[in-house]
């Protein structure tokens, strides 16, 4: 359940005030308690300069722009002894264990929590009640200890929690007193101190520019920051400009990144015209191709196809990006950077992945999912592939990258990428486009040529209406070829219900009481279970179509999707 919240800030009315410089002359030899205490400040001052300890307490210039919707029932959770976070619910016990230190929390819950991006659920409420409880929470965690190996330090985490200090300072501060709001300040310049420290160890790709843009965004919005500006706006334009291809896809092929990326940078091209700076051409660049990609990848469904680490879509976060798309730029069918194809005509939109494994920065999160798609009808799921598993169960994950979790064909259960012994994805090496446009396609990849001899070659036509998707799946021999058990599998969204008609025909019925035929021949077919990934809540029940039958040189597999019986008119 990760929480968001669109909604702009004032600029903080609560921000400290520079200390007042040490008097000078007769009186200064015998000081006042009031001026000890300033003289001090200022040896904490030098100190933090010349040993990068931190100490220093800078002013808040401005509160940078939260795009990210929210959910403000948190409050009332909190209130009725309940804290959820991604799609985990924690119980309170009066005069138990604070949140931050709960016995029963793993891993990921506890990066959330201590990135303290839910800060925005409590803002939304805006009231005195949410006020209180958003400043109890911050103080609490600042009392704890933690030690440089916590996750509360991991790279990642420290900048999405400096962002949010950052973008819910006013809301957090407001009201508090001085010793606090210096002591809030000190704590986030910490923070930075801390993760520009860390930044040569921080992983490629995303968690690398969220660090970046976290440490630019406090270059902007914090004075005395200068320094840190000048060093970090350069690399995270670097990084821009390596992980954004041209066609607005990322580099490590995952739809979800460009999400991510977006409402980091968003904010951050908003920091530069609250400052007076001109917005780098770099950031620009990159906005401008992304935005145009989010339509790309969004299905009817309004979620993102769900390739290469993609799970779960908010919705309403689709939306507000899309609102700062305003020329609506087009996109081309065929995004051959980042190696999808998008099939669409009457009511059904089609994803389709027909591109090579990501470069080692993305490797390590990649799907072995060539030539899967996914399918929706209107707003409605039919086909989709398993999506990204977000619990610590390694099996679960394991199971979420291989091939047998995405509709595509897969030969004696081996995937078509392979991954090597670090967890990266390996192949397939090569892949032919012959076709790839709004009507269809027609592929061959090489996955399957080093172990089998053998190559798999799907071809996929969508009618003018969109009614009947018609598919060719064909095994073509390397050398002298080989055999090994094929399945082709479908799965279908937990949403579907399906019901065989007779030996070579399936139905599928849609909630909206719309049903589609599935047929197929040259291959035995059948229901099976199956499994639907990408909830918040875990793995949900589902089914899949799966075509049997022994693979070998030249085969063919004909199958056809096609409406059957219309929505009730009713429903439509």
């Amino acid at each position: 359940m990760d929480r968001h919240q669109k909604t702009v800030d004032d600029p903080a009315s609560e921000a400290p005030k520079k200390p007042v410089a040490a008097p000078q002359g007769p009186d200064a030899a015998n000081p006042d308690p009031e001026t000890i205490g300033l003289l001090q400040h200022k040896i904490d001052h030098t100190i933090a300069r010349f040993s990068g300890t931190g100490v220093d307490t800078p002013e808040l210039l401005f509160v940078p722009t939260d795009l990210q919707t929210c959910d403000p029932s948190l409050l009332s959770e909190i209130q009725s002894g309940h804290f959820g976070l991604d799609g985990m619910f924690i119980e309170l016990e009066e005069g138990g264990a604070s949140i931050f230190e709960h016995p029963d929390t793993d891993d990921s819950y506890n990066r959330v929590l201590h990135g303290f991006g839910w800060l925005r659920d409590l803002r939304a409420r805006d009231d005195f009640d949410a006020q209180k409880e958003a400043q109890r929470l911050v103080f609490k965690w600042m009392d704890l200890v933690w030690q440089p190996g916590d996750i509360a330090y991991e790279p990642k985490v420290m900048a999405q929690r400096i962002t949010s200090f950052l973008s819910n300072s006013s809301f957090v501060l407001r009201g508090v007193r001085k010793d606090k709001t210096r002591r809030y300040m000190q704590t986030l310049s910490q923070q930075v101190v801390e993760l520009h420290s860390k930044l040569d160890a921080t992983r490629e790709g995303v968690p690398r520019l969220r660090s970046l843009n976290a440490l630019v965004m406090a270059g902007l919005c914090l004075s005395r920051e200068n320094e840190l500006l000048d060093k970090t706006l350069p690399l995270l334009m670097i990084e821009l400009a390596q992980q954004i291809f041209a066609d607005g896809g990322h580099c490590s092929r995952n739809p979800s990144a460009i999400l991510q990326i977006l409402f980091e940078i968003l904010p951050l091209k908003k920091c530069f015209t609250s400052r007076g700076k001109e917005v780098p051409v770099e950031l620009n660049t990159a906005i401008k191709r992304m935005l145009p990609m989010i339509r790309f990848f969004r299905l009817g469904d309004s979620s993102l196809a769900r390739f290469n680490g993609t799970s779960t879509t908010p919705t309403d976060a689709l939306a507000t990006l899309l609102n700062y798309d305003e020329r609506n730029r087009p996109f081309d069918a065929h995004a051959k950077q980042s190696g999808y194809t998008r099939i669409q005509d009457g009511p059904v939109t089609i994803l389709c992945d027909v591109g090579l494994p990501p470069a080692f920065i993305g490797a390590r999160g990649a799907h072995a999912g060539c030539l899967s798609f996914e399918m929706t009808v209107r707003h409605v799921p039919l086909v989709v592939n398993s999506g990204a598993y977000q619990g610590t169960d390694q099996r679960w994950q394991d199971f979420a990258r291989s091939t047998m979790a995405h509709s595509t064909l897969i030969l004696d259960n081996y995937s078509s990428g392979g991954f090597d012994n670090k967890g990266r994805l390996s192949g397939p090496h090569k892949i032919h486009i012959e076709r790839a446009d709004l009507s269809g396609l027609d592929v061959v990849h090489h996955g399957y040529e080093r172990q089998f001899g053998l190559l798999h070659r799907r071809q996929m036509t969508l009618s003018y209406d969109g009614l009947k998707l018609q598919g060719v799946d064909y095994l073509e021999a390397v050398g002298e070829g080989g055999e090994a058990p094929l399945s082709v599998r479908f799965h279908l969204h937990p949403r579907i219900e399906i019901a065989r008609s007779d030996e070579d025909n399936l139905l599928m019925t849609l909630p909206d009481g719309e049903i589609w035929r599935f047929h197929a021949t040259g291959a035995q077919i059948s229901m099976e279970d199956s499994v639907y990934l990408a909830y918040r809540r875990g793995p949900q029940p589902a089914h899949q179509i799966v075509l049997s039958a022994k693979g070998r040189a030249g085969m063919r597999i004909d199958w056809l999707f096609e409406q059957y019986r219309p929505r009730p008119r009713e429903q439509a």
